[in-house]
């Protein structure tokens, strides 16, 4: 692989990295319960971690809706998914 094709593919990786970040940003937006969540290699969710207050309880759909999210992701971006196989994703808090 010659230079310039090894830029093009650093930037591209960069674009999609870029993508996965906003949308997963867009996920804890939509969600302001969701803390976390770890994906497997065959990007299924292993852990899902939530903010608890009195009278919620985080169910099936909460996990429901953080997987079509991330399907839908992987359907638009099919190069995303190499980006998101075994990774934890976790609310930034400052």
């Amino acid at each position: 692989m010659n230079r310039s094709e090894q830029c093009l593919s650093e930037a591209r990786r960069q674009h999609t990295e870029a993508i996965v970040a906003r949308r997963v940003h867009d996920l804890f937006q939509r969600l302001p319960m969701l803390s976390g969540f770890w994906l497997r290699s065959d990007l299924e969710v292993a852990e899902l971690s939530v903010f608890a207050w009195p009278g919620y309880t985080a169910g099936q759909d909460l996990y429901q809706e953080v997987m079509q999210s991330l399907v839908e992701l992987a359907e638009e971006r099919p190069e995303a998914v190499q980006f998101m196989r075994g990774r934890t994703f976790a609310r930034a808090v400052h």
